[in-house]
């Protein structure tokens, strides 16, 4: 071979190895792979604020039914345990799902959100809001997204026996990239959580933002069989809930029997959003009582704590 032919060859070489595609992150080591894993059914990656798809789905979180029925919780597992209370918040619900899906629904914006306050505390409003969402995650066409927004002082994780977990917050701070991320799977299949997070000391600025009213219209229409239960702060000296209240479409307003002031029930609702439907829930009632439900409707009463 001449040593022309052989300049020739190592050219052609040369020139091909240039046009090989090149891997940064070949360094001798293994090839890295990555996988987008494999998201919730029942949450897709909701993208926000420019980042990418690439999510990793909540680990799901195990909920003790049997804990929640000694504490006189609403039973998915046992018709006759506790059936007094599930039978009353089967009553509540379906006054909330005629606002969100039937008929009733609009006259209400996002008539899916429903917030749960009170006038102050210890007058049952977490004990409600828990309650309503095990009821609502019985539905067979429905599936329940449960919201701690009692930022200041939250409520559901104990209630439900959860350890701490990043939650709405974070998000808010933007310490989580993806909306997907806080909505935790839990045990019970139509049930899901979004935690309060770690508390900060500008939490009604960031509630009152405008990421806070996006993830309002995200989860108001992304899935159209969701309803989404706020758990709210008390209304008094609280600034938190009338800001959230103008972003909801329904309310739960809980009064403590023999307890709440009428004064303050009346104080406290006028400071909400007047476009929303609110109705009243008697707690702890020691007797049938039936509060009233305004644009006429009724609620009812439920008999234990918190």
């Amino acid at each position: 071979m001449s040593i022309i032919q052989k300049a020739m060859q190592q050219k052609t070489a040369q020139d091909n190895k240039q046009k090989e595609p090149q891997n940064p992150e070949r360094d001798g080591s293994p090839d890295l792979v990555h996988t987008d894993p494999v998201p919730h059914p029942g949450d897709q990656p909701i993208v926000a604020d420019g980042f990418p798809s690439v999510w990793l789905p909540p680990a799901t979180i195990e909920i003790d039914l049997d804990r929640l029925m000694q504490m006189g919780m609403v039973s998915h597992t046992d018709e006759q345990a506790n059936a007094t209370i599930t039978n009353e918040f089967r009553a509540i619900k379906q006054k909330l799902f005629h606002n969100a899906f039937s008929s009733g629904a609009q006259y209400h914006q996002r008539s899916n959100l429903v917030m749960v306050t009170s006038a102050g505390y210890q007058e049952g409003k977490t004990f409600t809001s828990v309650n309503l969402a095990l009821s609502m995650a019985s539905e067979k066409d429905k599936t329940v997204l449960l919201v701690d927004t009692d930022v200041l002082k939250p409520g559901v994780s104990d209630m439900l026996g959860i350890d701490y977990r990043v939650g709405l917050i974070d998000y808010l701070q933007g310490k989580v990239n993806h909306l997907s991320e806080i909505i935790y799977p839990t045990s019970i299949p139509n049930l899901r959580i979004i935690p309060a997070g770690q508390p900060h000391h500008l939490s009604n600025e960031l509630l009152a933002s405008n990421k806070m009213e996006r993830v309002m219209n995200e989860l108001a229409h992304r899935y159209p069989d969701r309803m989404v239960i706020f758990d709210c702060p008390p209304v008094l000296g609280v600034v938190e809930t009338i800001t959230l209240s103008k972003l909801l479409g329904q309310a739960v307003f809980v009064v403590e029997q023999d307890k709440t002031r009428l004064d303050d029930v009346d104080v406290a609702v006028s400071q909400l959003n007047k476009d929303m439907a609110i109705g009243f829930v008697m707690n702890k009632a020691v007797r049938s009582v039936f509060g009233q439900y305004r644009h006429g409707h009724d609620y009812g009463s439920t008999e234990d704590q918190s």
